[in-house]
């Protein structure tokens, strides 16, 4: 038996025509493997090209959404190309493409009862797209996530937070949605002052810093507004000055205004009330 075993499998290992068929399968699968590699890389250039922002008469694709839209057609381009390389591979190996479709329909089918997540996922991920709901480099919120959508794609969005750690979210998880990079915000910023001081000049003051940040910032689009006294507590009153911002520009906005108002307080001596504790110790 072994001597058999040994006889056949040298006769195998030697015989010139079946290296021949083995280097030409070989070969064949390099070549579709290669293929696939450059045609994908072809159809995600010229879908790219296509996508690209474009303000015409016909057409008028916003630079966000043609990244996303691009972001989205690379995912669905590069999963068809490598399914039909993978089935092209599986032919020149000798496999019958009739059976194996028909087994990878009843595995599709067997697997589609517990991927119910991510045909949702899916679904999800096109309505997003359809809807506009947000676009590669928005800044949003969902869940308990908040950063700038870095990649969306056929099932997953990536968001980055401003720590920089990218947070993968199935599209089916997306919901109650903020985004902040739709429209124009404002930049609400609120100043406690003291009841010891002229309320009328600290508004006054108060506004005059915010118009030398409105002079320097070109992000914020109108001249701040002042909404006047907002809160009075007993530690003083709340004085608030609003201004229209570029997206997701008001809180650097909101920030310089702070830091202009606390110097020119600086400047005009004026102390901004803090909590204090006053602790009576009784002698014994």
């Amino acid at each position: 038996m072994f001597d058999d075993l040994w006889n056949s499998t040298y006769a195998l290992l030697s015989d010139t025509e079946f290296w021949l068929a083995v280097v030409s399968t070989l070969v064949k699968v390099i070549v579709i493997l290669v293929l696939a590699r450059i045609l994908l890389g072809v159809l995600k250039r010229v879908i790219t090209q296509i996508l690209q922002k474009r303000e015409g008469k016909y057409v008028n694709v916003s630079e966000q959404r043609s990244k996303t839209l691009t972001s989205l057609l690379h995912s669905v381009v590069a999963n068809v190309v490598y399914f039909i390389a993978i089935l092209l591979v599986l032919d020149e190996l000798g496999f019958n493409l009739a059976s194996v479709l028909v087994g990878a329909g009843v595995l599709g089918l067997a697997i589609g009862f517990g991927a119910q997540n991510v045909v949702r996922d899916v679904i999800t991920g096109f309505f997003i797209l359809y809807e506009d709901q947000f676009s590669v480099g928005d800044y949003i919120t969902t869940g308990q996530y908040t950063g700038t959508v870095i990649d969306f794609g056929l099932r997953v969005t990536k968001i980055q937070d401003w720590t920089g750690e990218v947070n993968i979210i199935p599209n089916g998880h997306i919901e109650d949605l903020k985004n902040y990079s739709k429209e124009n915000s404002y930049a609400v910023v609120d100043m406690r002052v003291s009841y010891g001081h002229d309320l009328e000049k600290l508004q006054q003051l108060i506004m005059d810093a915010s118009f030398v940040v409105y002079d320097r910032n070109e992000n914020m689009i109108e001249k701040p507004d002042m909404l006047g006294i907002q809160e009075i507590s007993e530690s003083g009153a709340v004085i608030r000055v609003i201004a229209l911002c570029k997206p997701v520009m008001q809180w650097g906005v909101e920030r310089e205004i702070r830091r202009v108002i606390l110097d020119s307080f600086a400047e005009k001596g004026i102390d901004v009330p803090y909590q204090q504790v006053t602790v009576h110790q009784k002698e014994a």
